[in-house]
């Protein structure tokens, strides 16, 4: 009952623990997308058309694209674009010509009207539609004389036929009318000359009109081709001065120079907020779902690594906006690296682009750079695959690299304001990206291996070595123990190589999985000259596999004293799972049948766990094939193999390989690689007895030997 209660309550703490990280990486993300526009203070309260009540100086040397100033100059080229018309119809011509020949036949034909009155005359001229003489002008062309008529007419064709022979563009009649007099024959009488411009004025109408779209155009081309003015403003230049109205330019200068509070609305505010909200929903439902082992393992690594994600999201804060290489230069690709050498490369997918769209948000919904973090971060997860060999990082450094600058050109090339110098500063900037995040990568591995006690790949070569104290422990108090982890570890290294497990973990864990046999070495064979006495042989069997299993808890005790990786304790006890102790076992048997009575198997049994992952089920099968090919000093292939299959045999009927993880085809390539690499050991050492028959001998290996 106690053990159901403190489970629960451990299970209770790490919700409440993952809860409240998942609430604090929300918050921070918030913090770090909302605090800049909360917190920008503005110096000046002045808008357009306020007056200056003090001097104010730039604060910062700052260059700026003036818009206002470059709007301005592509004002003033459009405007000084004139208006554009197409050519002149002839049509129209001939049309007014022949309309005044109409209009001058039919007042011939009023004058000529002997019933009609004067009055009705001059009506009839009135309703001429097409023209909009005055009273005098009627009056005159009814009183003059037939031959006075008939000049005036002439004269009113002629001039009209040279006016619409040449552009009357549209809303510039008047300036085609103004000069008609001018165009008057001299022999005409000065008296007749009022009556013929007035008529041939009404009777001119535009024959080239406005081409509303060319002109747009070629407006729209001029304002193009003014280059945006740069301004710069040097650090404590003076901006403005007291007394002095605010202009579009000042306000633009303080706008640049960050002198200008916005005002903040709410949406600006809650867009943030949510992106954050999804961002840890995003990552703690995929935990929660996909790596619920991983999460309730220890909270450390992933407290360590919800930091890194934040302090990687405040850096890119810091150098996206208002800069042009910085972004490009900034390791992103390091949370991915980092992620994928820890937990997997399905994890460093998802944490690269949750990071890419919060650092696209940041860029101003910048499509390019969300695009250039999260292509890098996905190369990073797909391309590190074996993240215990640090060549591993630099090979993946280069991919990252070559997919950023690929993201560059794929969003540079097409754009106009990119030229061949800022192109090659980008590809620059992502090549050492690549590169620089793979080496950061490294460097954090191993501070939050050594923080957080983690087997990274750091840390598992720095455990290797042989001057490490519990490594020079056992050369100096055990060394038969020693030079049987130094063979075990290259049996399980390429055991594991061969089906794809870590094999550089396996080979660490062979290193250290026998540290226990150091506090009471001279209990185990391999460690005892010739010739020595047995101290098993004065004790009883219960006795010697109480010794023998205790190896095991000293082997924890002195682990955690040097704080081993939890991935390396793992091996001490789970490389014996619960097999029983067969000298020890065989030997009470024999004492209990003299006796009459019954011997609990589970009294010579190791307290386990079962072999929880390949490479502690590898060391378990290595450890075992290597003591029985030593003792039993089998020479022939044949004899090797079948020592070997035997053994893995042994172990799966027990159930010792349920829970690691091993498939049927992993076992083969594990017999496989044993039965090569064993040919050549052939150490002396003590025949090991069997449950059953002779030939077995060397499959039950857990013995006071090498416990």
């Amino acid at each position: 009952m106690g053990k159901t209660i403190l489970e629960r309550i451990r299970g209770f703490v790490r919700a409440a623990w993952s809860i409240a990280l998942a609430v604090a990486f929300a918050a921070a993300c918030t913090v770090i997308l909302v605090a800049p526009m909360l917190t920008a203070e503005g110096e000046v309260e002045l808008r357009i058309g306020d007056v200056a009540a003090e001097n104010i100086q730039a604060p910062d040397r700052v260059v700026y694209v003036s818009a206002v100033e470059t709007e301005r100059l592509r004002q003033a080229a459009s405007e000084d674009v004139e208006d554009i018309y197409d050519l002149p119809d002839p049509r129209m011509g001939r049309q007014q010509v022949r309309r005044a020949r109409q209009i001058l036949a039919f007042v011939r034909n009023v004058r000529h009207d002997s019933y009609a009155s004067p009055e009705l005359r001059s009506d009839y001229i009135g309703h001429i539609t097409a023209l909009s003489l005055s009273q005098e002008t009627t009056a005159a062309l009814l009183s003059v004389s037939d031959s006075q008529f008939d000049a005036m007419a002439s004269e009113t064709v002629a001039i009209l036929e040279e006016v619409m022979s040449r552009a009357v563009r549209e809303g510039h009649i008047e300036e085609a009318a103004a000069n008609l007099a001018l165009r008057v024959s001299v022999d005409l009488p000065e008296e007749l000359i009022p009556v013929v411009t007035d008529v041939a004025a009404d009777l001119i109408v535009p024959n080239s009109r406005l081409n509303a779209a060319a002109t747009e155009e070629a407006r729209s081309i001029a304002a193009a081709a003014i280059a945006p003015v740069e301004r710069t403003i040097e650090r404590g230049q003076l901006v403005i001065r007291a007394g002095e109205i605010v202009s579009e330019d000042d306000f633009e200068a303080f706008q640049n120079l960050g002198l200008v509070q916005e005002a903040v609305t709410w949406q600006e505010v809650a867009s943030p907020v949510l992106a954050s909200v999804l961002a840890a929903a995003l990552l703690t439902v995929y935990l929660v779902t996909l790596r619920r082992k991983w999460l309730e393992a220890n909270p450390l690594p992933l407290t360590l690594l919800a930091l890194l994600f934040v302090a990687l999201l405040a850096g890119m804060r810091a150098v996206a906006p208002d800069h042009t290489i910085m972004p490009y230069l900034f390791p992103a690709a390091t949370l991915a690296f980092v992620v994928v050498a820890l937990i997997g490369p399905h994890s460093a997918a998802v944490a690269a682009v949750t990071l890419a769209a919060l650092t696209g948000f940041i860029g101003g919904s910048s499509l390019e750079l969300a695009a250039y973090t999260g292509l890098g971060g996905l190369i990073a997860a797909v391309t590190l695959r074996r993240p215990e060999q640090i060549s591993q990082y630099f090979l993946s450094g280069v991919f990252v690299a070559l997919g950023q600058i690929g993201i560059v050109l794929v969003f540079r090339l097409p754009d106009p304001y990119t030229d061949a110098l800022g192109l090659i500063q980008l590809t620059t900037a992502a090549l050492i990206n690549g590169l620089f995040s793979a080496g950061l990568a490294l460097a954090l591995l191993y501070v939050i291996g050594f923080v957080a006690n983690l087997a990274t790949g750091l840390r598992l070569i720095d455990l290797t070595r042989p001057d490490h104290p519990l490594q020079q422990r056992l050369q100096r108090d055990t060394p038969g123990t020693y030079q049987h982890t130094l063979q075990v570890a290259n049996l399980a290294e390429a055991a594991a190589e061969a089906i794809g497990a870590n094999g550089l973990l396996a080979r660490v864990g062979a290193l250290y999985h026998d540290i226990g046999k150091t506090a009471r070495p001279y209990f185990f064979i391999e460690n005892r000259l010739g010739g020595a006495t047995n101290p098993h042989d004065k004790l009883d069997p219960h006795t010697s596999a109480q010794i023998v299993r205790e190896h095991v808890k000293d082997g924890l005790d002195l682990a955690r004293k040097h704080r081993l990786p939890r991935e390396i304790r793992a091996f001490i006890p789970e490389h014996h799972g619960t097999m029983p102790m067969m000298v020890f076992l065989n030997k009470a048997r024999e004492r209990a049948a003299e006796s009459g009575t019954e011997v609990a198997e589970a009294d010579f049994a190791y307290g386990g766990p079962r072999p929880q992952s390949r490479e502690t089920a590898i060391l378990m099968l290595a450890d075992a094939c290597e003591s029985a090919i030593r003792a039993n000093q089998l020479a022939s292939a044949e004899e090797v193999h079948d020592a070997v299959e035997r053994i893995v045999h042994q172990r799966v009927d027990r159930g010792q390989l349920d829970e690691s993880g091993l498939s049927l085809t992993d076992l083969k390539t594990i017999q496989q690689t044993f039965a090569a690499t064993l040919k050549g050991l052939y150490h002396p050492r003590v025949q090991y007895p069997t449950e059953a028959a002779p030939q077995d001998a060397e499959a039950e290996k857990d013995t006071p030997a090498d416990g």
